[in-house]
């Protein structure tokens, strides 16, 4: 049965709402293999799942398959039923190795991967190492022996202690007829010979190919490059650490997009997100781009004078594609709001995921506030937690009088030291019909179960997978798909973390997509490879969705109708009730002097459904109407259920006052 989970954090003004889409599985949550590595089993900047042209799937990760043995390279193939048929290591050696990256030939479907590790025992450096499966000749599990790709002897112009791991890989076009070239992207591990900070600039390598050259299990002959720019920042003075993911397109180009995360009180560079851009096959210069990315907000809280600002940070674990006919190269990530110069807000790392554009034509960039929106999530500003209409005024304050915000925590784990090592945010596309996926794991709820907050107790140690999704290229988006052990029977028990989505999203026809999942189940709450957690191990799992692209409804006239009726709720947002307050200055405005007569408020949710009726007598002494003070004011409080006395989902919903010949609406958010 398809389930809708509108849980929608933010206030929209115009009369076309996003909401969240229909999904069911396709594929339950299926075992894969236990794992000690409780860390992070895929690459850390691109997609180890990878969709064969007939739905099959190949899965690239490291694993441990007990706590006392070696972390090693395996892959999982499933099949188009889904059914898992085979899984191994790719190398036969036993030596630690960490972090895959894999691409598909277009033209063989052969999975071509790399990953790092210490294949040369004679020295403590780190080679990266490729393997490719012949799986256009005999299925899969057929690959050849591993080779090294990059190792000390290869001559770049970077000091000689440079080590370059954490391979991307990615396959594309190739200038020579018939040949496809795949790449394999490195960054650097070795901190700047003069700052002594790490800058991970980049080593590419890349190789042309046909059929001929893979049937001859051929090691490939390989050309080496790097950038520049990057190189220069990496022996500067400056601090300069930029986090970037590649990605590669069908007609040549490839291109590094992200963020520098600037050091301010050591370099001379602001916030800013980049893109380092190559239309000839990697060949000759990148050009560089780059925006401002440090936006100042006002401070809502009295008596504190700090300059706020929102900037990308906390989302180093991100991927790119190229989309739109290869116009638009995307990457989902965050913004955390911060006090000048570079420290959290209040006390803990507020942060809100986002998707950052970049137009290969215009030179643009953009963003989109993902999760929380505001009133305008595409105009470039980001959105400001207590001010989500974007009217300049705060939304709603408490008891106390201070501001209330929504606040935002796209980490599965609630530590905020462990936020550099867990964050992880990735995107995937279906070309063809402009359809986009963001994935990230969320952890608000359990950081509020954490913290002790009223009505999270059943929230302690349960992350969640969210997913929004897009039908138009990325100019519009869902709200998210949550995915959780409380409320999703197909995950019950578990622990989901390190999600990654498959690199295309299959068209199942009628605006139908599947959505392909690889996620981590650890068995105790944390990883214990970063030191918060027990090495109980964990469960690699695999499932699929299948999702309704058609995530727009439109909200008919009669709720959005003005009238001059004050029709206001507090607190907003609330949980779990709510006051609906409305003035009426002369009850000559409604057509009516009879005190007696009745006035309805309904509330609907996002989809025009009415879920609750709230009668209200039009006098100061009904005991359903309370006086406030002022003449002709009334409030009636609504306790967040259904008209069957069922609480209701958190998102948005609206209030509409229909009194005599006037109607009014008022926006409201429940968040539980």
């Amino acid at each position: 049965m398809k389930r809708i989970f509108v849980i929608v954090t933010l206030l929209i003004g115009s009369v076309l709402f996003s909401q969240t889409p229909t999904y069911e599985f396709i594929t339950e949550p299926i075992d894969l293999i236990t794992n000690y590595y409780d860390y992070m089993p895929g690459s850390y900047n691109a997609l180890p799942i990878q969709i064969e042209i007939d739905g099959s799937v190949y899965i690239v990760f490291h694993a441990r398959e007990t706590a006392a043995s070696t972390r090693r390279i395996y892959f999982s193939y499933i099949d188009e039923f889904g059914v898992p048929i085979n899984y191994s290591t790719i190398a036969v050696d036993d030596f630690q190795e960490g972090y895959p990256g894999i691409d598909l030939d277009p033209v063989t479907g052969d999975p071509f991967v790399a990953w790092h590790g210490n294949w040369d025992t004679a020295t403590a450096d780190l080679e990266v190492l490729a393997s490719y499966d012949l799986f256009h000749l005999s299925g899969p599990g057929m690959w050849i022996d591993p080779f090294v790709v990059f190792d000390d002897y290869i001559q770049t112009a970077n000091a000689p202690e440079d080590e370059f791991i954490w391979p991307e890989v990615h396959i594309g076009p190739s200038p020579l007829t018939d040949k496809r070239r795949v790449y394999v992207i490195g960054k650097n591990i070795a901190s700047s010979p003069v700052t002594g900070d790490p800058s991970e600039n980049i080593l590419i390598g890349y190789a042309d190919f046909d059929v001929n050259d893979l049937n001859l299990f051929s090691n490939l002959d390989w050309s080496y490059s790097t950038i520049p720019l990057l190189d220069q920042w990496h022996n500067s003075p400056d601090h300069v650490r930029p986090f970037l993911s590649a990605s590669v397109s069908d007609d040549g180009q490839i291109a590094f997009i992200g963020y520098i995360a600037a050091d301010f009180e050591n370099s001379n560079l602001t916030d800013q997100i980049i893109v380092l851009h190559n239309n000839n096959f990697g060949e000759g210069e990148f050009d560089f781009y780059s925006q401002e990315a440090h936006h100042e907000v006002w401070n809502p809280t009295p008596g504190t004078p700090q300059q706020l600002y929102f900037a990308p940070y906390l989302c180093n674990h991100h991927s790119s594609i190229f989309h739109d006919g290869n116009s638009k190269i995307s990457f989902l990530g965050a913004m955390n709001l911060l006090i000048e110069p570079s420290s959290w807000y209040p006390d803990l790392p507020m942060l809100y995921t986002k998707v950052f554009n970049f137009d290969v034509t215009s030179h643009e960039f953009s963003f989109y506030d993902l999760y929380i929106e505001g009133e305008n999530p595409s105009d470039n500003e980001p959105m400001i937690p207590w001010d989500l209409d974007e009217d300049g005024i705060i939304d709603s304050v408490n008891m106390n009088g201070d501001p209330v915000w929504v606040d935002g925590w796209p980490i599965y784990y609630p530590d905020p030291d462990g936020t550099y090592h867990e964050n992880n945010f990735k995107i995937t596309k279906n070309e063809e019909n402009g359809w986009l996926a963001a994935v990230w794991n969320d952890g608000l709820k359990a950081r509020y179960a954490e913290e002790g907050v009223a009505g999270y107790d059943d929230w302690l140690q349960v992350p969640e997978i969210a997913i929004c999704v897009s039908a138009d290229n990325g100019d519009s988006w869902s709200q998210p798909i949550f995915l959780n052990a409380n409320e999703t029977a197909e995950l019950a028990e578990m622990i989901p973390c390190y999600v990654y989505p498959g690199d295309k999203i299959e068209d199942l026809g009628n605006n139908q997509g599947k959505l392909h999942l690889f996620f981590l189940d650890d068995y105790s709450w944390g990883t214990s490879i970063q030191g918060y957690g027990d090495n109980l191990g964990g469960m690699q799992k695999y499932c699929s969705l299948e999702i309704d692209f058609s995530c727009m409804t439109e909200i008919g006239e009669e709720l959005i109708s003005t009238s001059s009726i004050n029709l206001t709720n507090f607190p907003n947002p609330f949980n779990p009730s709510t006051e609906i307050r409305f003035q009426i200055s002369d009850l000559r405005q409604i057509g009516t002097t009879n005190l007696l007569e009745s006035a309805q408020i309904d509330i609907y949710n996002l989809k025009g459904q009415k879920v609750k009726s709230l009668p209200v007598i039009l006098s100061p002494e009904s005991s359903l109407g309370k006086g406030s003070g002022t003449p002709n004011s009334y409030s009636v409080v609504w306790n967040g259920k259904d008209d069957n006395n069922k609480p209701v989902s958190s998102g948005v919903y609206f209030a509409k006052l229909k009194a005599g010949n006037q109607i009014a609406t008022q926006k409201m958010l429940l968040m539980k």
